[in-house]
């Protein structure tokens, strides 16, 4: 099922996401704090996972982006960029990745841009 994870995401950016979703017939979940120590593989339904005390949490915003198939990913992020409701930290499924804790994928995704702001400046 594709289906999209939204973390710390509120409002009006949240409301526009998840009705481009329901447009799209794509699930959309917000991820609780709570459940940050989870594999994302358990989050998606995918493996049981009783997870691991969370030592940390984030306040950045993040899309994790599953099972999207054909041309739908770049339908999705052109819609987000159309809508204004753009999130500076995504990421696609992968077989690495599913296997991360939300807390894990957020500081692969921050170091990521860190290195791509460096290499611009």
């Amino acid at each position: 099922m594709t289906e999209v994870l939204m973390y710390n995401i509120a409002g009006d950016k949240a409301i526009k996401i998840k009705l481009l979703c329901r447009k799209l017939n794509i699930s959309a979940r917000e991820v609780q704090k709570e459940d940050y120590g989870k594999k994302l593989g358990a989050l998606l339904g995918e493996s049981s996972d009783e997870g691991v005390a969370v030592a940390e949490d984030f306040d950045d915003e993040m899309l994790y982006l599953a099972d999207f198939r054909g041309a739908m990913l770049d339908i999705f992020l052109n819609q987000l960029k159309r809508q204004k409701a753009q999130v500076a930290l995504k990421a696609v499924r992968t077989q690495t990745n599913v296997g991360f804790t939300s807390c894990e994928l957020h500081r692969e995704l921050s170091a990521e841009r860190e290195m791509l702001a460096k290499r611009r400046s």
